[in-house]
């Protein structure tokens, strides 16, 4: 069945009041912060142990944010669907969702080039990236599911449906986007990508902001963290240094900006239909 919706509010919760009808604001907050807490701790004990980098991204987000939520849920505290946003939304939607994923890889890998420019990579990083880099099939398998999978649904989570929806409800949509996408940034302490994550969690938060869909957002994000990875392991490693563009890239650059100028409103009208 399909029903129509304001884009810019969740569906009642079927089952009783949820999170942001039980919760105030600090509350809500409070909870952000435990589980990016929670998230980062998880994922420097299981490195401290010799995870390697994917295994403490899988770890945290199960245990550090994934968990927690699942004994709020089953406290009847949270209702996935309309605390979160994780729906079915329709086909037309989600064809948008991976024309923007797309369209936006040239402007958010445009911003990062420009955050190598004012601040260079940190060698000493780069080589630690670098030789933990998956080259086994097993290890090619657990990166995929960190990278592709779990840090995508975690992050979206916290910056989308906490953070942004927190920040839009208190100072408004605008302020939503924009607190969403730096927190975004800073929280992936990479200071030499640092424009260009923001510039990610801008493109994610104009999904979320459209659809008030997690699984929108979800699949934005994992389209773009599984072309960025392809592109890594096909440059073989970490690029430390900023790249030269040429005429092709600037049309691609253009073009892409174009695709998203038109792609963007009209996923908000289809944001507008929403299902199961």
């Amino acid at each position: 069945m399909v029903a129509m919706h304001d884009p810019t509010s969740l569906p009642p919760p079927p089952d009783g009041p949820g999170l942001w009808q039980t919760w105030g604001r600090l509350p809500v907050l409070g909870l952000a912060l435990f589980l990016v807490a929670s998230n980062i701790i998880g994922q420097a004990l299981v490195f401290a142990l010799g995870g390697g980098l994917a295994a403490p991204v899988i770890a945290g987000g199960l245990f550090g944010v994934l968990m927690p939520l699942e004994v709020l849920r089953r406290r009847g505290v949270l209702h996935p669907r309309a605390d979160l946003g994780l729906d079915r939304p329709r086909a037309a939607t989600l064809a948008l969702v991976v024309v923007i994923a797309l369209a936006g890889l040239a402007p958010t890998s445009g911003l990062a080039e420009l955050s190598l420019r004012v601040h260079p990579v940190d060698p000493a990083w780069a080589a630690f990236y670098d030789e933990h880099l998956a080259r086994t099939p097993a290890a090619l398998v657990l990166t995929v599911l960190a990278v592709v999978l779990v840090a995508p649904l975690v992050e979206e989570i916290l910056f989308r449906a906490l953070v942004q929806r927190l920040a839009a409800e208190t100072w408004g949509r605008g302020a939503g986007l924009a607190v969403g996408a730096i927190v975004f940034g800073l929280v992936h302490g990479e200071s030499w990508y640092l424009f260009g994550l923001i510039g990610v969690g801008l493109m994610l938060g104009l999904v979320w902001d459209a659809t008030r869909s997690l699984t929108a957002a979800w699949l934005a994000h994992a389209l773009h963290n599984a072309v960025s990875l392809y592109a890594l392991w096909s440059d073989g490693g970490i690029a430390v240094e900023p790249s030269r563009y040429g005429t092709g890239d600037w049309i691609l650059l253009g073009v892409s900006c174009a695709v998203l100028a038109v792609a963007v409103p009209l996923l908000r009208r289809a944001g507008r239909l929403r299902t199961g």
